[in-house]
């Protein structure tokens, strides 16, 4: 697309590739022949007009001069004008291509940010979902609590209830036997003065009729002495029989306040409810926080929504799609790491070294990266230190192994001269092949045992293989100072196999072991106290957990990886990570890996390609915007080694 458009691209183009002297020269060419037909014509006009006066053909020359001076000014201004156009455009394209990148980059910060947002967010819904739950459940427990002790309350309080009840039908037993007893006092009042009156009678005539009178007022006081006598005694039963349900019922009542003040299980109840009631206090504030948290995260993403349309506008404004594709460059900003299972040393490269392939990236920037392995390779510092030396890869910076950082692991001891082997000494051992400072075979008396060394080319002791019975059953591997590495256990069914490996520090302590079954591996990493730190059930576990944890733990790493590698799907599913993730892709045979890749939600966004192929065959399926580069845009592939590869294991001669 041009800044400015219409009929003016023809004409710019045929004069693009003019230079401008020539260009000046041609037109004023163009600009005599156009003067001397001009001249041409006037001057046969003049012929064949007969009696035109000669101030006519000087005015009519004079003024064809004049035009074709115009002409030629003209001429001069439109190409200086098509030059500054032409220069325009190429700003403008210069300046498209870096809003472009500007806009792209723009888009990837953004889908980063939204998607650690949205990370968060979700992570911030379950730990608000687990701080509800708790809280559900502690209040629930919090209830039931509450209903058992308003039930022992509950309980006393009826205690208490009955005993007030009883207690008021004992006032009043009280008060009718206060009535009874005064009225039967009243009675054996009357009953007295009645037996005085007799006594005191004088007249014996009016005496027997007062006597038989008073006897029957006595005898009708003793018969309602008696029905109170009656009333008096049932009374009093009652008052007793209340008495004895109200110390009963006191006593009950005693006995639920001592059980509520004394009974542990009371007092365990109570103190769990003052627990739960602060825990309860505490999770209200949690749901709190985390509701303000959530609150602030869904402005968060409100925010990049609304960022992410208006981008889009912008996108559509200049590009007429949101969906824009750009050459990833490297930011010197970053650190980058280029992965690479081993490293080959140099006689067994080959004139398309992919390493140096990916190395010529960096040719036009200012930025260096480190290569990382994942192999145990005893000479891998050797190896490094020459591609160094040899200058094979120019913009490496740095070497990054989990078994060289085991090296750097542990505490400082100095390398070892020597080299002192686990042999029984009250055995005759003869050596063999050799000089005694540098034996090359040990064999017992009796032949059973045998121990074999290999050295390097500079001498140094390279291994140590021991043999039991012609059977090898176990290797240790020696760095050039003499430091033991690791140690390697055959499978005593077949010696070509590994059946544990055993991993050092400098300090001699264990570092990592991997235990050999038929169908896993198990890996499991130590701390300086001998203690199981982790354990992993294959060995791209484990790589991808150091990488994790140990090798890039900055958000600034960028990890270049080839699809192929074993636990790339790990890393690219992965939400524990920190650096971004680079993918190599040589193939998109693995359709769903590649539309892992490439989807919406990826965090993928940008790839590196092999070749123009493959990038062509991403771009057919790619719908959405993303940076590519490619390695080899010649489309020359490097091919590959014939069946040459690096074993991950250390190799076991096979005996016999």
């Amino acid at each position: 697309m041009k800044l400015f458009g219409g009929k003016r691209q023809t004409t710019a183009s045929a004069h693009r590739h003019v230079s401008p002297s020539k260009t000046k020269v041609s037109n004023s060419a163009a600009s005599q022949q156009s003067v001397a037909a001009t001249k041409t014509v006037i001057h046969t006009t003049a012929q064949l007009r007969d009696g035109q006066d000669d101030k006519q053909d000087v005015v009519t020359d004079e003024i064809n001069h004049d035009d074709a001076q115009s002409l030629e000014v003209a001429i001069e201004e439109r190409q200086q004008l098509e030059q500054q156009v032409d220069q325009l455009n190429e700003q403008y394209g210069t300046a498209r291509g870096h809003l472009r990148s500007k806009l792209l980059t723009e888009k990837d910060l953004l889908r980063s940010q939204s998607r650690r947002v949205n990370r968060l967010y979700e992570v911030a819904s379950e730990q608000r979902k687990d701080h509800f739950e708790m809280f559900g459940k502690l209040q629930a427990k919090r209830t039931v609590l509450l209903a058992q002790i308003k039930q022992n309350d509950a309980h006393r309080q009826e205690l208490q209830q009955s005993c007030e009840k009883h207690d008021r039908t004992l006032r009043m037993l009280q008060a009718q036997l206060a009535t009874v007893k005064k009225e039967r006092q009243s009675l054996s009042d009357q009953e007295h003065a009645l037996i005085g009156a007799i006594n005191t009678q004088s007249n014996l005539t009016d005496m027997m009729s007062v006597i038989n009178d008073k006897r029957q007022q006595i005898t009708a006081i003793n018969a309602q002495d008696h029905d109170l006598k009656l009333t008096l005694s049932g009374l009093n039963t009652s008052a007793a029989q209340e008495q004895a349900t109200i110390d009963k019922l006191h006593h009950q009542i005693q006995l639920a306040a001592q059980q509520a003040a004394d009974n542990q299980q009371i007092i365990d109840l109570k103190h769990q409810v003052e627990v739960l009631t602060t825990q309860l206090s505490d999770k209200h504030k949690q749901l709190s926080k985390d509701d303000e948290k959530l609150g602030e995260l869904r402005s968060q993403k409100n925010v990049l929504s609304q960022s992410f349309d208006e981008l889009a506008d912008r996108m559509k404004f200049y590009f007429n799609s949101t969906k824009v594709i750009d050459t990833y460059n490297f930011d010197p900003k970053r650190h980058y790491v280029l992965y690479s299972n081993t490293l080959l040393p140099l006689g067994q490269l080959n004139g398309e070294f992919s390493l140096q392939r990916i190395d010529q990236l960096f040719d036009n920037t200012r930025t260096k990266y480190d290569i990382l392995t994942t192999d145990f390779n005893r000479e891998l510092g050797s190896i490094w230190a020459t591609y160094q030396s040899q200058g094979i890869l120019r913009h490496a910076h740095d070497l990054i192994n989990p078994y060289l950082a085991m090296q750097h692991d542990g505490h400082h001891q100095a390398h070892q001269t020597d080299v002192v082997l686990p042999l029984d000494q009250a055995q005759e051992w003869q050596v063999e092949e050799g000089t005694r400072e540098q034996p090359e075979k040990i064999k017992s008396k009796t032949g059973s045992q045998v121990v074999t060394l290999q050295y390097r080319t500079d001498r140094s002791l390279s291994s140590v293989m021991y043999y039991q019975d012609k059977q090898l059953y176990k290797m240790a591997i020696y760095d050039a100072q003499n430091v033991l590495l690791a140690t390697q256990y055959a499978d005593p069914h077949d010696a070509t196999k590994a059946a544990s490996e055993i991993y050092y520090r400098p300090d001699h302590s264990v570092a990592l072991e991997k235990v050999y079954f038929p169908d896993h591996v198990v890996v499991q990493s130590t701390e300086d106290a001998k203690i199981v730190e982790h354990a992993f059930d294959t060995e791209a576990s484990f790589y991808e957990w150091w990488l994790i944890s140990h090798a890039l733990t900055r958000s600034q790493d960028s990890l270049i990886i080839g699809t192929e590698a074993p636990f790339f799907k790990q890393l690219l599913n992965d939400c524990a990570r920190k650096f971004e993730l680079v993918p190599l892709i040589s193939s998109t045979a693995d359709v769903s890996l590649i539309e892992a890749i490439i989807a919406d939600d990826s965090p993928i966004n940008n790839v590196l390609v092999s070749n123009e192929q493959v990038h062509q065959s991403l771009l057919k399926r790619l719908n959405r915007d993303m940076h590519i580069q490619v390695v080899d845009p010649t489309g020359m592939v490097a091919p590959e080694p014939k069946e040459k590869k690096v074993k991950t294991r250390i190799y076991i001669p096979k005996v016999g």
